[in-house]
């Protein structure tokens, strides 16, 4: 039976008439009911001729249509043989609406298909990752298999699946995989390592943070924050310096969280002084996050003179606090 509601072929005029020919609508258009009843048609031996079914999967995710969950299961069970080590468009296409619509009562049974080695190399790495993306914790007894698995694609999503659970038992799983052959793999290792808070991996972390490109960078911050310390924060100051916007505001971010070391507020004091409104801004919410002293009120000063209305806005805000503490 369709999740809808209707039969297997589909029942609404509408869903007929897109049985042969183009539907009139682009995917984007169609009711959330159309598109199900036309994934139905092509998992159960009616396939449309138009839209495709990855079309519509990505459309079901876009819309984080739940109903959607029975038929996405289905279509993994249905493409997950691989030819030539390439997993089906179909299969990624669904198992990525999963992680992404993050119905939990798909983990179950998505991890069985994984322990059951359903999917190919690739079909599992997808499988695993959206296990990481439902966090589902039913999987960690998947970690140690998929960590020594000869595919380093396996290998890496066993490391985002370790840092999603955030289970300290793990650590004995992932370790061996920091000095992996394959430097997306120890890279990895290094990330989640630094999550699940093991203090040996922060001068890997460094290393990752200094080489880091500005999309990557965002994502080496969040792993070193809970190893990070003094050195840290001076690390974080250079490359503040040679980052883009995103990257100085995820530094500011961080710096706010890692309290009150003096490293920590002279950077903030440094980006305090940034081009970017955004950045002051940032600096100023990290400042507030501190514990009230001269320094941090001596920049949060300057900021409350800032030119911009929102970065004045927020430093008077932080200031008020901060006399109340005083």
């Amino acid at each position: 039976m369709a999740p809808s509601g209707r039969d297997p072929a589909g029942s609404s005029a509408e869903t007929r008439a897109a049985g042969a020919p183009a539907p009139p609508r682009g995917v984007a258009e169609l009711r959330d009911d159309v598109l199900i009843d036309l994934l139905t048609l092509h998992l159960y031996g009616r396939p449309p001729a138009e839209p495709s079914l990855t079309a519509l999967v990505e459309e079901l995710a876009r819309r984080g249509e739940r109903r959607a969950m029975p038929l996405l299961l289905r279509a993994c069970r249905i493409f997950a043989d691989e030819t030539a080590g390439q997993a089906a468009p179909e299969l990624l296409a669904a198992l990525g609406a999963l992680g992404r619509i993050g119905v939990a009562e798909a983990g179950e049974p998505l991890a069985g298909l994984v322990s059951e080695g359903r999917f190919g190399p690739a079909g599992t790495a997808a499988a695993v990752a959206a296990l990481a993306d439902l966090r589902h914790r039913g999987a960690a007894g998947l970690i140690p298999g998929l960590a020594a698995h000869p595919e380093a694609g396996v290998r890496k999503a066993a490391c985002r699946l370790a840092a999603a659970l955030g289970r300290p038992e793990d650590l004995e799983a992932v370790l061996p995989l920091a000095t992996d052959p394959d430097r997306t793999v120890a890279r990895a290792a290094a990330l989640t390592l630094g999550r699940l808070g093991h203090r040996p991996a922060k001068g890997a972390l460094e290393e990752l943070l200094v080489r880091s490109t500005p999309s990557d960078l965002p994502l080496v911050v969040e792993a070193l924050l809970p190893v990070a310390d003094e050195d840290t924060a001076v690390v974080l100051g250079r490359v503040a310096e040679r980052s883009d916007e995103a990257g100085r505001l995820a530094i500011a971010e961080a710096l706010g969280q890692l309290g009150q070391l003096p490293a920590a507020v002279a950077v903030l004091g440094r980006l305090a002084r940034d081009v970017k409104p955004s950045v002051r801004l940032a600096v100023a919410a990290a400042l507030a996050l501190h514990e009230p002293d001269e320094r941090t009120g001596a920049v949060l000063g300057a900021l409350a003179r800032d030119q911009d209305a929102a970065v004045r806005a927020a430093a008077e805000e932080a200031l008020k606090a901060y006399e109340a503490g005083w």
